[in-house]
């Protein structure tokens, strides 16, 4: 699981960017395609919650409506790599840049246009992938060493959705197909929710573990879970054997 906000070049993943603290916020914003009415629009504000289940799986390709628009507001980039983190997200506003750019003009790759990107944070069942194309970088340099090396960093990001096989998930099936979605109510836990649906209490870590649950007991009422398709467990008891 991608606990902290990870960004990188779809074809290069040794070209990436990892905060050391998640954003504040993450606004998604998708429009009906040509009138600009409004089709789906919402916020997270950074915190425990956001990648554990409730936020939902971005990046579905919805017929008729525009692509999706993500801002992300104050992630912070801290310690020595924090400059050259931050030249690698201004450098993905060019069509061409780097190494990485001169090598996909080497293969042949189109130079026309900014790399396309993966944007993950928290399990792709429950959390948020994309793949994208960086529009906006906004960097302010709260903290300068003596050295003049840039310490401390807080980022402002504005991405565009592309599509890709990545963006296919359907944003309420939590992923694989045969996923049902299940609201945690005031009474249950884990373990229960795992007893009514698969009638054994030990499944529980299935559950856990489709949806990128560390502490069984961090859920909450009103946190959705993702219960998995019953092939499915199958295949993940053979494959912890």
């Amino acid at each position: 699981m991608i606990d902290r906000l990870k960004i990188f070049r779809m074809l290069f993943p040794a070209d990436f960017v990892l905060f050391d603290h998640n954003p504040e916020q993450m606004r998604v914003k998708r429009q009906q395609a040509g009138n600009g009415r409004a089709a789906a629009s919402s916020s997270a504000n950074a915190g425990p919650s956001v990648g554990g289940g409730s936020a939902g799986t971005l990046g579905a390709i919805f017929h008729g409506t525009d692509p999706l628009e993500v801002t992300i507001n104050k992630a912070r980039l801290i310690g020595p790599e924090c400059k050259p983190m931050c030249d690698n997200l201004m450098s993905w506003l060019s069509p061409v840049s780097g190494l990485f750019g001169a090598v996909a003009v080497a293969i042949g790759l189109p130079a026309s246009e900014p790399p396309d990107l993966v944007v993950q944070w928290g399990p792709p069942s429950a959390g948020f992938m994309i793949t994208a194309v960086m529009t906006k970088v906004d960097i302010t340099y709260q903290r300068i060493a003596p050295s003049g090396i840039p310490v401390h960093a807080l980022v402002n990001l504005t991405l565009k959705e592309i599509k890709s096989p990545l963006s296919l998930t359907n944003p309420t099936s939590g992923g694989r197909p045969g996923r049902n979605r299940h609201v945690v109510t005031s009474d249950e836990t884990l373990t229960s929710i795992a007893t009514a649906a698969f009638g054994s209490p030990d499944s529980w870590r299935a559950v856990a573990e489709v949806n990128g649950i560390d502490d069984p007991a961090s859920i909450e009422p009103g946190d959705v879970v993702y219960l998995p398709a019953p092939e499915e467990l199958v295949e993940m008891a053979r494959a912890r054997r």
